[in-house]
C-alpha cells in the first residue's frame, strides 16, 4: 500500500486525517514543521505527500519549489490549505503541486484525490517502457525524464503538465476538448476547482520563459491544441 507523509502543522487536523487513512491501508508518516518535512523527504521514500502551506520554518510553497527539479516530476503533492483565492490556487500549482484542495473539505474528496494522483503515478511508470519520445514540429517530449526539449533548449515538466502536453503533442494539429484533458488528468474525479486552467497557465509561462512562445492555444469554449510559431 501506498506510502504517504503527512505535513501539517495543526495537531488535530493532521489527527484527523491519519484516523481516516489507517484504516485504509496506507503507510502514514508526519512531519508538522516544514524543517521536519524537508528532512523526511530527503530521507525517505514516499508515494504522495499531503502539504499544508502556512507552515513553520518553511511553508509549502518552498517545500514544492525545493523538490520540483527532482521528485516532483513523478512524486504526487496534494496541497491542503485554507487559502482558497485564485491566486494561491495558481501559485501552488506554479510552485509544482499536482493537485490543490481547499480547507475544509470532506474525507470523501480527499481520497478521491489520493487514489486519482496515485493512479496516475501508477500509469506513468507502466507507460514509460511502452514510448519513450513525442514529436511535433521539432518538440520532443522524453517520457523517461519528463523532459520537453525545442530548439537545443530544454525545460522539466512535472507529471501533472507532462500529461497535458503528452495529450495535445498526440493530437496536434487538431485541439483536444476540455472535457476531454479532464478526463484524461482525473477521469471522473475533475475536481469543482477545474485546476485545468491553472496547469496551462504554469506551462504557458514556463514555456515563455525557456522559449519565447507558449505554444498552447485555447480555442474559447471548445479545449486547446499545441501549435510551434
Amino acid at each position: 500500500m501506498a506510502n504517504i507523509l503527512i505535513v501539517e502543522d495543526d495537531l488535530d487536523i493532521a489527527a484527523g486525517i491519519a484516523e481516516f487513512l489507517a484504516p485504509k491501508g496506507y503507510q502514514l508518516d508526519f512531519a508538522y514543521n516544514g524543517k521536519q518535512a524537508m528532512n523526511h523527504l530527503n530521507e525517505h521514500s514516499y508515494d504522495l505527500v499531503l502539504l499544508d502551506i502556512n507552515l513553520p520554518f518553511i511553508d509549502g510553497f518552498d517545500i514544492c519549489r525545493s523538490l520540483l527539479q527532482d521528485k516532483l516530476t513523478k512524486l504526487p503533492v496534494i496541497i491542503m490549505s485554507a487559502r482558497g483565492a485564485t491566486d494561491d490556487i495558481l501559485k501552488g500549482f506554479e510552485s509544482g503541486a499536482w493537485d490543490y484542495l481547499v480547507k475544509p473539505f470532506s474525507f470523501a474528496e480527499l481520497s478521491a484525490r489520493i487514489e486519482t494522483n496515485l493512479s496516475k503515478a501508477n500509469l506513468t511508470k507502466t507507460s514509460i517502457a511502452n514510448k519513450a519520445m513525442c514529436f511535433f514540429n521539432g518538440v520532443e517530449l522524453d517520457e523517461k525524464t519528463l523532459i520537453f526539449h525545442f530548439n537545443n533548449q530544454t525545460t522539466q515538466l512535472h507529471q501533472v503538465g507532462f500529461d497535458i502536453v503528452a495529450a495535445l503533442l498526440n493530437a496536434a494539429p487538431m485541439l483536444v476538448k476540455t472535457k476531454a484533458l479532464h478526463q484524461t488528468l482525473w477521469g471522473e474525479d475533475t475536481p469543482d476547482s477545474d485546476p485545468l486552467r491553472a496547469h496551462i497557465y504554469k506551462l504557458r509561462k514556463q514555456f515563455k520563459q525557456a522559449f519565447g512562445q507558449k505554444f498552447i492555444i485555447t480555442i474559447k469554449g471548445i479545449g486547446y491544441r499545441f501549435e510551434v510559431i
